[in-house]
């Protein structure tokens, strides 16, 4: 449950990220990057919920569980971010505003650092170009790799249910 806790966070944080930071949009003019939980949305075209560059989506990959020497639980969930970017005037010009949403974005991760007051970002922060033979779409998306770690409380039900909607009372 915690690890859905990060991811929103993530997303909520990204949202504001990119809010006023405007690319291309394939119907013209510029937006702000869409940011969206696990896929793109199945919308048609044309409405609210149909996918459109830009957008960012938050992934998550994977995730470890390990004890440490002191009694604690330390946990590290790898998160990936899908990036697109689209430029009706050439793809040299998508490409470029991908290095930019991933420049932008690598930036604000390496001053944020601490998500949450919990989930701490670590080194290195991974971004990359899908390989031709394994891409996703044409070259102007991008995935940034992140990893982040935390604790888990003593008790931790007890913290974590009244986030999640839950009961106080501690599970067993």
């Amino acid at each position: 449950m915690t690890s859905r806790i990060l991811l929103r966070e993530l997303a909520h944080w990204l949202e504001q990220v990119t809010r006023g930071y405007a690319f291309p949009a394939p119907e013209g003019g510029e937006r702000d990057a869409r940011v969206y939980l696990h896929a793109l949305p199945d919308g048609q075209p044309g409405t609210e919920e149909s996918p459109s560059y830009p957008f960012v989506v938050v992934r998550w990959m994977e995730g470890t569980v390990q004890s440490e020497s002191d009694a604690k639980t330390v946990l590290k969930d790898t998160v990936g971010l899908a990036l697109g970017v689209h430029s009706p005037r050439s793809q040299e010009e998508a490409g470029l505003c991908l290095a930019e949403l991933v420049d932008l974005l690598r930036r604000e991760l390496w001053t944020l650092r601490l998500l949450a007051g919990r989930f701490e970002l670590e080194e290195p922060i991974r971004a990359s170009i899908p390989e031709p033979k394994r891409k996703w779409n044409q070259f102007h998306l991008a995935t940034i790799e992140t990893v982040w770690n935390y604790t888990w409380p003593p008790r931790g039900w007890a913290e974590l249910s009244p986030l999640l909607g839950g009961s106080t009372q501690e599970k067993s």
